[in-house]
Order: C-alpha cells, then structure tokens, then sequence
C-alpha cells in the first residue's frame, strides 16, 4: 500500500473508533476508492498512561508503542498519528524511533490557541496523567494565557467521565460531563481543551456541545490527518 499514514491507537478502543468515525464523518467520497489509505494498530493492551506517570505502576506504555512504530515502520508509511492525548508525554522519545513524522495532538491545540488574541483562561478537560506532565499547561503559557487549576472535585468529576464512565462502562453520563464543564465556566474558564479521546468521545456523541467553547484535541488531529491524507493521496488542499 503507497499513500497511507498509522493510527497508533487501542488507548483506548472506543476513542480509536471515534476517531475514525469523526474522520469518515469530515470526508464523505462519492467511491470507495476515495476513501483514505490507513493502517490502524489497536494495541488495546498497552499499559494504562496515567497509571505509569503517576508511578502507580511500573509498566511503561513506551515500550508497547516502540514495538508498534518498530513493527509498522518497515511499512513505510508517510505519517504517524496517536489517538492518546496522554501517551504524548512519550511523544520526543517516540519521533526519534522513526524518520517520518508524528503528528504531534498537543502542537495542534496550540495552534488554536494562539489564534485567541485576548489573553484568556483556558481549562483542561483531562486525565491526571495529562495534568501533572503539564502537556497542556506548558503549551497554554507558551500562548500567553493562563491555565486553570481545577479543584480535586472537578477532577474526581473529570476522572469519572473518562475511567468510571466510558474506560469501565463504555457508557457516557452527559449530566455528569455537562455539569463538570458547567462548573469550570462559572469558576473562570473562557475555554476548555478537551484534551482526553474519551473526552472527544463524548463530545461526538454531544447534541448540546456547542454550549460551551471548547477545543477539542482529538477534532484537530482528525482536521490535520485528513488534510494531510487527502494531499498525500490526490493532492488536494484543503
């Protein structure tokens, strides 16, 4: 297969699947033959990100991810993506396993965010794994903005969507997600970063997400993948 980029994914599954629905749902050919060229590895074993940065356990999701870039690699596809908005903090590590690029999740938030001019508070809607490498944070001060700190109330909420909800249930309880956000508006929040895909998960699912002003990781990845895809395969610009 020429023409074709890797869904580094399986972290996890459901998250995976939505972003290929997301990315089929933002390109809709008239022929199969359209479609674009990608190989998804859904290592759905790969130990859990936040479990390891928080030093709750010794396997280190690394070395899962290094096999599957060293496996794939001699495929030679044009590009990489991570459906993990945690396994980034591995990010520098993996880019040096391979001479092709990995679309970097984090990079594109930025990108957002330094189209906001007003200096703003901007929320992050993510694992604790997320939080304490400080992926967001560091690229929210980068910007010039200032990054909310949420309470131990608004992360036991956070962390309930993600694990106790879509991780453990497969399920999603949007009064639980809205109230959450809710809570981070009124607290001082001018824009939340959705900065999990389970998060994102939720978010397609969400008939109401345009309630709140978020910037949602997983929607930036899959607007570069198939901007990318769609050069690579047709030349196309979009």
């Amino acid at each position: 297969m020429k023409n074709f980029f890797v869904i580094l994914g399986g972290m996890g599954t459901l998250a995976t699947t939505n972003f290929l629905n997301d990315l089929n749902e933002a390109y809709k050919p008239s022929s199969d033959q359209e479609y674009l060229n990608y190989l998804v590895v859904n290592h759905a074993t790969i130990p859990d990100r936040t479990s390891f940065i928080l030093k709750k356990s010794k396997e280190n999701p690394f070395d899962f991810l290094k096999e599957d870039i060293e496996s794939v690699d001699k495929l030679n596809p044009d590009f990489y993506v991570i459906t993990c908005n945690t396994a980034h903090f591995f990010y520098d590590d993996l880019q040096k396993l391979t001479k092709k690029p990995i679309i970097n999740m984090i990079e594109l938030v930025e990108n957002k965010l330094n189209k906001i001019k007003k200096p703003s508070t901007i929320g992050i809607f993510a694992t604790e794994g997320t939080i304490k490498s400080k992926l967001f944070n560091n690229i929210i001060e980068r910007c010039s903005h200032k990054a909310f700190v949420s309470s131990r109330k608004i992360q036991d909420n956070i962390n309930e969507c993600l694990y106790g909800d879509v991780k453990e249930k497969g399920t999603i309880n949007f009064e639980r997600y809205h109230n959450t956000l809710k809570e981070m508006m009124d607290q001082g929040c001018d824009y939340i970063i959705i900065g999990c895909t389970e998060a994102s998960y939720i978010n397609s699912k969400d008939e109401n997400s345009n309630l709140y002003p978020l910037i949602d990781s997983e929607k930036e990845l899959v607007n570069e993948s198939l901007k990318l895809g769609l050069k690579l395969q047709k030349n196309i610009d979009i």
